[in-house]
């Protein structure tokens, strides 16, 4: 018989849209191998949002829906709630998924930890004073008291061992990857009217419209694009929701939208339309202060599309010698952007960039490791 290995893990990230950590958890889960051996324990305030919903219905998954006055608020779940319930839960193991654990863990229950970059500390100005807050009260302690870091770039593991002081041996670089098949079956679909509208070989960006993603010099590209080639120009398609970011520069990108009709937001994006603006597109960019992976690029890169990405070493972890990097803050450097935008749409190539050990059963049979190298340390 198969002694069950009983692991709670913070699932708040599910409880919304898609996105980049919610994305990993779930991929990571349903990829994990021998999953008769484990039992995941969901922790989230909120219901399991229906763009992850399908994850309930693996039979090592239960939905821990507790919480009571708590639950109006994430933070006091997790950080007040959560702590009591785990005390009266026999688990083996408990999964940190968005670098933060609970304070006041038992004593004796192990935890590993998912480290997604050091916005906190690089770019803190890039966060919400909220979250800012709620991340430096708690990280470092969450640092200190896990078992074992997996981070999800090697760039970010070093810069967190740097930083923290923490053991490179307790660490490990688990990448997301690409789910080929679910991919395969959205270009199946068919896309909605207004993504069919679109066109195609456009300039494409998908992320969320916040300060570290540099969206204003991005802005200031597409715009000396245009000047340099005002009849022929390529559409500019940005797939992504309003975050955190100055209202004046919203007004800003709102306006150019209005005014020129060759800039469109988009925003509650389908995965199957998601998707097909990847294949119908000409030209990836994403020009990042700092990322501490990019999933967005992967999955450009498995569509063919070719990238212009900012100059910053985990990009360089995922494109290699197959995409272009730029410098991305200077006058200067927008009219380089410009200019190599120019040369691609007259030239068009392909990357070449090898993204075969970018998958989610690499990342699930990573992390299945450092659970059991945890379970296994006195």
């Amino acid at each position: 018989m198969v002694e069950i290995v009983k692991i709670g893990m913070d699932a708040r990230p599910l409880s919304t849209r898609i996105s980049g950590v919610g994305r990993l958890i779930a991929e990571t889960i349903k990829a994990f191998p021998n999953p008769e051996k484990y039992h995941f324990y969901l922790f989230s305030h909120l219901p399991i949002h229906k763009d992850h919903e399908s994850i309930l219905s693996l039979p090592n998954i239960t939905f821990v829906s507790r919480g009571g006055i708590f639950k109006w608020k994430g933070g006091i779940y997790y950080n007040l709630f959560l702590p009591f319930l785990l005390r009266f839960m026999k688990l083996n193991l408990f999964w940190g998924s968005q670098q933060i654990l609970p304070p006041f863990l038992p004593r004796k229950l192990k935890a590993v930890l998912t480290y997604c970059d050091l916005v906190l500390y690089l770019y803190p100005e890039t966060m919400r004073p909220l979250a800012r807050l709620q991340q430096r009260m708690f990280q470092r302690y969450s640092v200190k008291r896990s078992a074992h870091i997996l981070s999800i770039s090697k760039q970010t593991s070093e810069d967190m061992c740097s930083f923290f002081g923490y053991d490179p041996e307790k660490t490990g670089v688990s990448y997301p990857g690409v789910n080929k098949k679910e991919i395969d079956s959205a270009l199946s679909g068919t896309p909605s009217q207004r993504i069919i509208d679109l066109g195609d070989n456009y300039i494409l960006s998908v992320s969320t419209i916040e300060p570290r993603k540099n969206y204003p010099f991005l802005l200031e590209v597409f715009r000396e694009y245009r000047r340099l080639n005002p009849k022929e120009h390529q559409n500019w398609v940005i797939v992504g929701k309003i975050g955190w970011e100055n209202r004046e520069f919203i007004e800003e990108l709102r306006q150019e939208q209005s005014l020129f009709g060759d800039l469109h937001i988009l925003d509650s994006i389908a995965d199957v339309d998601l998707q097909h603006i990847y294949k119908n597109a000409g030209l990836f960019l994403f020009a990042s202060h700092y990322e501490g992976f990019g999933i967005p690029m992967l999955e450009a890169i498995y569509q063919k599309k070719y990238c212009m990405v900012s100059d910053i070493p985990t990009f360089r972890e995922i494109g290699g010698s197959g995409v272009t990097y730029l410098p991305y803050k200077t006058s200067a450097d927008v009219k380089e952007w410009a200019n190599e935008i120019l040369k691609f749409y007259k030239n068009p190539i392909l990357p070449t960039s090898d993204i075969s050990s970018f998958t989610w059963e690499n990342a699930a049979n990573i992390t299945e490791k450092a659970f059991q190298k945890t379970l296994n340390t006195d």
